[in-house]
């Protein structure tokens, strides 16, 4: 083997050295400012020291071959001593202030899809369910003020015709077909004011998340 070729083996392996120290720096700061689970740090140890390898074993194929010899570990060895004299501090410097402008921007866009998105929609369900109120307090108000009004013509109606109705309506078991009837409308009115009970309290919690500590 050539002195050139050992030479430039020295010299690929204590940038392969800087550069693991780099990552390995910018991993430990990304993991710690983002607050990645403790379970999941060893996974990722073993992920990056086997990257690593795979790293400085293509980086040593480059160089020579892939032939190990004293002077690979001492290049790797001085190649992650002058990261960690020279460029660690800086390193965790540049990665904080990038992690942090990283969340920033997030922060900013969530803020702007917020106020774009969710804020319009929560007025317009506020909106909507106000509207919807008060339609159903008109409509019962005018209920009551047309059975109010009817309420005579029907008692007349029902006197006028009751000998002849009255056979006939207790021969079929009207009355009886009427109490199931009513039964069975009140029924599907408590499972339909059920079901858009559940409905607005299902959209009420898309609009108006809980914030979880």
């Amino acid at each position: 083997m050539s002195l050139y070729t050992q030479w430039m083996t020295v010299l690929l392996m204590m940038m392969s050295g800087l550069a693991l120290g780099l990552v390995y720096d910018s991993y430990r700061v990304v993991a710690g400012q983002f607050k990645f689970p403790r379970w999941t740090l060893p996974f990722l140890d073993v992920l990056y020291w086997l990257a690593a390898t795979l790293f400085v074993f293509q980086m040593l194929v480059k160089g020579n071959q892939g032939e190990l010899r004293f002077y690979v570990f001492l290049g790797l060895a001085c190649g992650a001593w002058l990261y960690a004299v020279v460029l660690s501090k800086m390193t965790v410097a540049v990665v904080m202030w990038l992690v942090k402008a990283v969340k920033a921007i997030v922060r900013f866009v969530l803020r702007c899809l917020y106020v774009l998105i969710i804020l319009p929609l929560k007025a317009i369900w506020l909106f909507t369910k106000g509207f919807i109120l008060f339609l159903k307090s008109v409509a019962m108000f005018l209920i009551k003020i047309v059975l109010q009004c009817l309420r005579p013509l029907a008692l007349l109606v029902l006197w006028a015709f009751r000998p002849l109705v009255m056979p006939v309506w207790n021969r079929f078991g009207m009355t009886e077909r009427m109490l199931r009837t009513g039964q069975t409308l009140k029924l599907t009115a408590h499972r339909i004011t059920a079901w858009m009970n559940r409905g607005i309290q299902f959209i009420g919690r898309v609009l108006h998340p809980k914030n979880k500590q």
